[in-house]
């Protein structure tokens, strides 16, 4: 055996480096965005649940409306968690694409059927937020879906973001249904100027002068889509 042949034979495997530069990071961008929406998606469902809380009660219609948004919102931005098929991102895009244009026309020429048909309802803390939310998941779905990708994978690529994201997204949704619940309000005069049917201290979301957007019974005074 000859001494090349030795040393071709003791010569140690070369360590494998991860990869890194711009093609790594290309590679792990989408899955960031995919964390950020899908933590965003989470925080809306969260403050949509609580308006189901307390909205619902003077409503039906809203109970049943925020029940379903609320639930769907969380359930997508779980899943997509882990993973997020074209398909499943397109649902998160046009899912949210419509909450984000009704709660439009409901703050703008109000909606034309249901409970609160031709009234314009007052913009508040929660439900913007909760809006500002959804848009940040239609825009990022739509990003990611403008890239051509197929399945991409959110916290198992990016674990930093996804944790920062978190945070984020948490203090965001505390801030909603706190904000939703009530606690921030004016107990005197939420109690003054809620519709009938919305129980306690203050109607989730209102604020001074709420009360005059539809008079007594319309529901101004709510966060109602």
């Amino acid at each position: 055996m000859s001494a090349q042949t030795r040393w071709n034979l003791t010569r140690p495997a070369p360590h494998r480096v991860p990869a890194s530069g711009p093609g790594a990071d290309q590679g792990r961008n989408p899955a960031r965005v995919l964390s950020v929406i899908a933590m965003a998606s989470i925080a809306a469902g969260a403050i949509n649940l609580a308006a189901a809380a307390t909205v619902g009660r003077s409503s039906a219609q809203n109970l049943a409306f925020f029940t379903v948004v609320g639930a769907a919102q969380l359930a997508w931005g779980a899943v997509a968690l882990v993973r997020a098929p074209r398909w499943w991102l397109a649902l998160g895009a046009v899912g949210n694409l419509i909450v984000v244009a009704t709660w439009a026309v409901s703050r703008t020429a109000g909606l034309p059927v249901g409970q609160e048909a031709g009234i314009t309802l007052p913009v508040h803390f929660p439900d913007s937020l909760a809006t500002a939310l959804e848009v940040a998941v239609v825009v990022g779905s739509a990003a990611l879906l403008a890239r051509g990708l197929g399945t991409v994978r959110s916290a198992a690529r990016s674990p930093g973001v996804t944790a920062a994201a978190a945070v984020v997204a948490g203090a965001l949704a505390l801030g909603g249904v706190l904000s939703q619940a009530g606690v921030f309000g004016s107990s005197s005069a939420g109690s003054q100027q809620n519709g009938p049917g919305v129980s306690g201290p203050s109607a989730p979301g209102t604020g001074g002068g709420a009360g005059t957007q539809g008079g007594s019974g319309s529901g101004g005074g709510s966060y109602g889509y």
